[in-house]
């Protein structure tokens, strides 16, 4: 005996069918909502679930879905996906955002003796002032939920960037003298282009100095390449014709 529906017949109005038809002929949108479409239309016209399901290819149960969503919450909802139940955020932003502020301070500010955090550290930190802060739901705080928040939050607490300067405290003079330099051959070279100027009285010669590399002479002598011998020279047993192959001779 086939199976018997006791809801309300399915009617669409002439917006909401030509909506229907254009996504159903549409190669370009998704093929669920392409599906539905054609579900609430086949079900419009008068086809039981059974038989939309049979030409369709789905199960029944799809077809009822999808019509029991159109009846109760409208066309869109029928086309789409409805919000499904889950568990709510335990960790709210606020909360988040004081994790960040207190991984950004450091250690010893605190009062502690470490110099950056580790997560043991930070963990334990989090949970024993998230009360008086206000954010009761980091007192189970787990160390992979630590490592999502810093990881989300591009903090990384546990590692420091740093570069070593070489300061020269002679920096000053030496750089007043090179600016001399510059300025007597700019006065120069000046003076011999106007031609108020035919010989200087100085002759000054630039070079590049690397005083951290030095090389003095070569550690090991030079490698020669050797020459490669023909193929006929390092194998003479192979002819040159291809399937000829002779004797080597005494």
């Amino acid at each position: 005996m086939p199976f018997v529906t006791k809801r309300q017949p399915l009617s669409l109005s002439a917006a909401e069918r030509e909506k229907l038809e254009e996504l159903r002929r549409s190669r370009s949108a998704e093929k669920r909502q392409v599906l539905h479409a054609a579900i609430l239309l086949e079900s419009a016209n008068g086809m039981s679930d059974n038989a939309i399901a049979v030409t369709l290819g789905v199960n029944r149960h799809t077809v009822a879905l999808c019509v029991r969503k159109f009846l109760q919450f409208g066309i869109d909802a029928a086309l789409g996906e409805l919000p499904r139940p889950g568990q709510s955020r335990r960790i709210t932003d606020e909360a988040i955002t004081w994790v960040l502020h207190c991984a950004c301070q450091k250690p010893k500010d605190l009062g502690y003796s470490y110099e950056l955090w580790t997560y043991a550290l930070l963990q334990s930190h989090v949970r024993k002032h998230c009360l008086a802060a206000g954010h009761p739901s980091l007192l189970e705080l787990s160390r992979s939920k630590l490592h999502r928040i810093l990881t989300q939050g591009e903090v990384r607490p546990h590692k420091v960037r740093y570069y070593v300067e070489r300061r020269d405290p002679e920096f000053e003079r030496k750089m007043i003298e090179v600016l001399h330099v510059y300025k007597d051959v700019e006065i120069v070279n000046a003076g011999r282009v106007e031609g108020t100027l035919r010989e200087p009285s100085t002759v000054t010669i630039s070079f590049d100095e690397k005083p951290g590399i030095q090389a003095l002479a070569p550690t090991t002598p030079d490698v020669r390449v050797p020459r490669l011998r023909s193929t006929r020279q390092a194998r003479p047993d192979v002819g040159l014709r291809r399937g000829v192959s002779f004797g080597r001779c005494p």
